[in-house]
């Protein structure tokens, strides 16, 4: 039984003597770290989940808020009233840019289409640009104006707006509100005194007045009436002050112009314009 072993073993070995051994089977190759990195880079550069044409098209401060527009990073597209595409930008705050927008050209910013880009990164804010870009260029043969070389309205740092004035820090004074509303007054050329802010009134009629002081260019100041905290009491004095029922109310020169109806219809007759304008 041993010499059947040895010589099995043997024999054996003289039939692998002249072959080569057979490697093992492999498990499939993990990717090299850079052919990942280079696929998660394409999947980061892909185009924007809604095409240009297809993203909604918002008219600016819908219903007088900017919270039609998101917080978030992403590309927008900017249209004329006649539906005109203006310029086509990135962001990493939609409705920030939005509100520069309309601030700096209020005659060019009507409505925009806008998408927001998960990855917030400068490549997919880029790419998205890109493809938004293109197909503009496509449809319509041009660069959108805003956008063409040595333009700088669009694509400049866009000027700080003015924050609103704030009657007082927050805490009680001993200063009748009657009072501060005259210093307001009679300190600053023109005062709006409306519902909410600058960027964001809180009324049709606010909005609207504050967008025929932006369309005139005129250098402004605002007051919140609807801010309990810095202008407490604010919504009733200043009705009383002005003898006037209804906000926003406009005061040019340290005196009393109106309210909506009445700055609207000073405007359609170029009153408005002459007014402001005065040194």
């Amino acid at each position: 039984m041993l010499g059947n072993g040895i010589a099995s073993t043997s024999g054996r070995s003289a039939a692998f003597r002249g072959a080569a051994p057979r490697a093992p089977a492999r498990a499939p190759r993990a990717p090299a770290p850079a052919a990942a990195a280079a696929a998660a880079r394409r999947a980061r550069l892909a185009p924007p989940r809604a095409a240009l044409g297809e993203a909604p098209l918002v008219p600016v401060m819908a219903k007088g808020e900017m919270s039609a527009y998101p917080d978030q990073p992403g590309v927008y597209a900017v249209y004329d009233a006649a539906g005109e595409l203006q310029y086509i930008g990135l962001t990493r705050k939609v409705s920030a840019s939005v509100a520069n927008h309309m601030q700096a050209l209020p005659e060019l910013t009507h409505s925009v289409r806008c998408e927001v880009i998960a990855d917030g990164g400068r490549d997919a804010l880029t790419a998205a640009w890109k493809a938004w870009m293109e197909q503009a260029i496509a449809d319509s043969g041009a660069v959108p104006p805003g956008n063409a070389p040595g333009e700088t309205r669009w694509q400049g740092r866009p000027v700080r707006a003015k924050t609103e004035i704030k009657l007082t820090a927050g805490k009680a004074i001993n200063v009748p509100i009657e009072n501060l509303i005259d210093g307001v007054v009679k300190e600053n050329r023109i005062v709006a005194f409306v519902k909410g802010t600058r960027s964001q009134p809180q009324c049709g009629f606010s909005y609207k007045m504050l967008q025929t002081l932006n369309d005139l260019k005129a250098d402004y100041e605002v007051v919140n009436v609807l801010d309990d905290f810095h202008n407490p009491g604010l919504r009733d004095a200043i009705k009383s002050y002005s003898q006037w029922p209804t906000i926003p109310q406009l005061y040019v020169g340290g005196e009393f112009v109106g309210g909506a109806d009445i700055v609207e219809q000073m405007l359609g007759t170029g009153e408005l314009q002459l007014m402001l304008r005065k040194e």
